[in-house]
Formats: structure tokens, C-alpha cells, sequence
């Protein structure tokens, strides 16, 4: 725990540097650059553009959103985009408009990275991509480059390719590319600037060395580009996000396991990861992944793999285990209580993981609403994500602030793995809480400290330790 800790204060120690580094670097060629969405990729992606030196105009149908953006106000929260957004702003590199015709007409070079949500069949919804596709060909007026960044399944691109051309009237030449986002909310900034690496979908070298030079500074620090193929590069993204998918799912079963031989799933990920072919990345075992890509893409990966008559069984079985995951482990807590119903339950965190306001698919709502199903009473925190919360969850009862979620409850569930929570005084809970069960489904708790206060505490893939 120390060590991670340790990692995030090196990190937001040196983030903001890092950043000054970067934009201290002169481009030879800076661009027009539109970004179509002003999402969570397209804000990263168009502020961190407009850092490096291009002129970034980003566009979205949204007024509100848009105005907001023109008065500084983020609709996100993600450390240092803030700052990026202001910083670039006055500096006249970054601009934000509803006029996406006179955005596509004005750049050189545009971005689309709208939203492809999930359908109820569980594929992706390409509505707005060819929205964004046809709006860009009714208004190319010279030979521009096209980048997609939204998820898109494999075949697609092309598909945006045609759906320009077809309203091309005027036949003006045009170029296309896929550069999928490897973005990790809450280090998004971080990652945009310093990747692990940068991947590059293309049809011809001329895209590529366009794409390469708009991102110059960041390979300039130690960036690996890889250029690939359009279908390539399309299933890379699919195939990552999956794989760490499958990796979550993998560790949660062996937490299971590790509970019913006694064994520490946090010693076996421990000694798993330290092979090199392993790593120790999306190790940690918890009540199952969220969020906005995971759940989203993984379902979409299989049903365009059913298309080509491909059935991917591990990601379909880790989608299975994934979607039991929250059931499994509130009924085993439900044995150690006897029952839920009647109970005062605090649940601590809503955002489906730490440093984000996201509660896409979060975790803690599902833990939550399996709660209430049982007739508990559930009363939550979150240092950032309540408000997000109450728009899918209207019902639910907030404290305002972290102890008073703990006053007369009968037990407690740590569901997001904020770092505040590792702080508490349990002692202090103990006196103020009627019960004496904790649940650490994120394994982010000193045991130890939480049993000298004379709770039980139970985690993920470990013994319990009882009062």
C-alpha cells in the first residue's frame, strides 16, 4: 500500500513539470486542429494537443457543455486538465464552439472522438460517429486528414471513410486514420503525455508521418509509435481493453479460491506478477471492473466477433464472472451478517474506481442496489462522485460527510478505493457505528489496525479477521 501511495505522490509530483517540459518544445509545423466531442477523450485529447503548441477548436452539439468549458468550468474530474484548459485557453490555443461546420471548415486536421455507447443488444452505437463522418464531408473545402478516436469495432473505419465520401460532393481529396485512446481515467493527462505507447492506423505513409508530426513532442520524450493497419489498430484497442479485462476476472476467481484454502490472494498475485510475463498490473482483486470501457467494449468485442463467426470463450467467460462478481461477494457477507434486511449499511465510495467522478458501471451502485433489493438501509460516501451518482441513482441517501456515514450502522463496505478511506480512525468509527463488521472489497485496509478497533474485517481473497 505504501509503495502505491508512494507511486501516486512521484507521480503528481512530477506530472505538472513533465507538462512544462513538453510544452517548452517549439513545433516546426503547428496545426488547425478541430476535435469533434467534448467528452472524456475529446477534452484530454484537445487540451493536451493545444499544450504541445497545435490550435485546438473543440466542437460539440451540447450548448451548455460548450459554455462551460468557455467559463472554465470542467465537466470532469481529472488532475491537471484543469489547469491545462485554463493555461491554454489564454494562451488562444484552445478554443471550444457549437459551430462544428465552421470548426471542420477552419482546420487542417480533425479529431472525432464522440461517444459509441452501448446498445440494448450490447453492441456499439456508431450513431454519432457517422454523424460526425457525414457533417466532415459536407464541408471539406480543402484536403484535410481525418483521425478517429472513439471505440470503434473492427471495419468501421473504413465505413467512416465511405460515409464521408459519400457526401463529398465537391470530391475534395481526403485522408483517414484510426489512433485508438489508451487513456486510464484519473492519469489521463499523464498517460496522453508520457504513453506507454502511441499506436497509428493508417492506409498510406503520408497519414502516418502527418500523425506523427502532430504528436512530435511526445515521442520527443520517450514515446514508442507503432503504425499499423487500419484493421490492426482497431483490434488492438479491443484486444487490450479486453485482455485486462480477462485479467480482473481471472484474479477475482482466484480470490475465491484463495478463500477457501486459506490461502492470501494478495501473496499469490504478489509472487504471480514478479514473472515478468505476468506483470503485476490489474492484479488486484476486488468487487469486479467498471467504468466506462471495460464493461462497454468487451461486450461489443464479442458481438463483432460473432459476426465473423468467431466466439472469444475466455472473454466471454470473464464477462460471465464479471457480471456475478458484486452478487457473489455481498452473499457471502450476507452469511457472516445472517442477514441484510433491516441493516444499516454503509457503503464507502461510488465512483467506480478512485481519482474519477465516473460511476459508468460502477461497481459500488450495483453493490448498492443488490443492498436495497435485500431491504437494507444504505447510507453512502464519496469524496467526488456523488453528484454523478444521484443522476443514475436519485434515490440514494449521501452523508455529508465520511464519519456520518459510519453513525449507528451495523456494518461497513469499502466499495471504491479512494485513498481517504485508508485514513480513518477506527477507533473513532467505533464509537459512532452500532455494529462491528467491516468490508474491504478493495483490500485497501490496514486489517490489523481495523481489528485492534474492535471490528471484524473481512477482504477479498484472505482470511477474516474476527473481533
Amino acid at each position: 500500500m505504501q509503495s502505491q501511495l508512494l507511486r501516486l505522490t512521484v507521480l503528481l509530483t512530477f506530472i505538472l513539470p513533465n507538462l512544462q517540459n513538453l510544452s517548452a518544445k517549439e513545433l516546426e509545423n503547428p496545426r488547425a486542429i478541430t476535435v469533434i466531442g467534448t467528452g472524456y477523450v475529446g477534452l484530454v485529447l484537445g487540451s493536451c494537443l493545444a499544450e504541445i503548441g497545435h490550435q485546438v477548436t473543440c466542437c460539440d452539439v451540447d450548448s451548455r457543455k460548450i459554455s462551460s468549458l468557455e467559463r472554465g468550468e470542467i465537466p470532469i474530474y481529472e488532475e491537471g486538465l484543469e489547469d491545462l484548459v485554463h493555461n491554454n485557453t489564454i494562451k488562444n490555443r484552445l478554443f471550444f464552439t457549437t459551430s462544428l461546420k465552421n470548426a471542420v471548415l477552419e482546420s487542417d486536421i480533425i479529431f472525432i472522438t464522440v461517444g459509441t455507447p452501448e446498445t440494448l443488444s450490447g453492441e456499439a452505437n456508431l450513431d454519432y460517429v457517422f454523424s460526425a463522418a457525414q457533417l466532415i464531408g459536407e464541408n471539406l473545402n480543402r484536403t484535410k486528414t481525418v483521425f478517429v478516436k472513439s471505440t470503434v469495432p473492427m471495419g468501421t473505419i473504413i465505413k467512416i471513410k465511405e460515409v464521408i465520401q459519400a457526401h463529398n460532393s465537391a470530391n475534395v481529396p481526403f485522408s483517414i486514420g484510426y489512433a485508438p485512446e489508451f487513456l486510464r481515467e484519473g492519469t489521463s493527462v499523464s498517460d496522453f503525455m508520457h504513453p506507454d505507447r502511441v499506436v497509428i492506423g493508417v492506409e498510406n505513409t503520408e497519414t502516418s508521418q502527418l500523425f506523427t508530426e502532430i504528436v512530435q513532442p511526445i515521442l520527443d520524450d520517450g514515446a514508442k509509435i507503432l503504425t499499423t493497419s487500419i484493421a490492426s489498430a482497431e483490434m488492438i484497442k479491443y484486444a487490450s481493453n479486453s485482455f485486462l479485462a480477462v485479467k480482473i476476472s481471472f484474479i477475482n476467481e482466484i480470490a475465491d479460491f484463495c478463500e477457501k484454502i486459506g490461502a492470501d490472494v494478495e501473496e499469490v498475485a504478489l509472487g504471480m506478477g514478479l514473472d515478468k510475463r505476468i506483470g503485476q498490473s490489474f492484479l488486484k482483486p476486488g468487487p469486479g471492473y467498471g467504468g466506462s470501457c471495460f464493461p462497454k467494449d468487451t461486450l461489443a468485442f464479442l458481438k463483432s466477433a460473432d459476426k465473423n463467426s468467431i466466439h472469444l470463450s475466455i472473454i466471454d467467460a470473464a464477462v460471465q464472472s464479471n457480471n456475478t462478481r458484486c452478487e457473489k461477494i455481498l452473499t457471502r457477507m450476507e452469511k457472516t451478517l445472517g442477514t441484510f434486511q433491516g441493516k444499516k449499511i454503509a457503503v464507502l465510495g461510488l465512483a467506480f474506481k478512485e481519482n474519477t467522478d465516473d460511476v459508468r458501471e460502477s461497481p459500488s451502485l450495483k453493490i448498492i442496489d443488490y443492498l436495497v433489493q435485500k431491504k437494507a438501509y444504505v447510507k453512502s460516501y464519496d469524496p467526488i462522485a456523488t453528484q454523478n451518482a444521484l443522476k443514475f441513482y436519485p434515490e440514494l441517501n449521501i452523508a455529508r460527510t465520511l464519519y456520518e456515514a459510519f453513525e449507528d450502522c451495523d456494518a461497513i463496505i469499502v466499495a471504491t478505493p479512494w485513498n481517504l478511506f485508508t485514513q480513518i480512525d477506527w477507533q473513532i468509527v467505533k464509537q459512532i457505528c452500532r455494529g462491528s463488521f467491516v468490508f474491504d472489497t478493495r483490500n485497501i485496509l490496514c486489517p490489523m489496525e481495523v481489528k485492534n478497533a474492535g471490528f471484524s474485517y473481512m477482504g477479498i481473497g484472505k482470511k477474516p479477521l474476527m473481533e
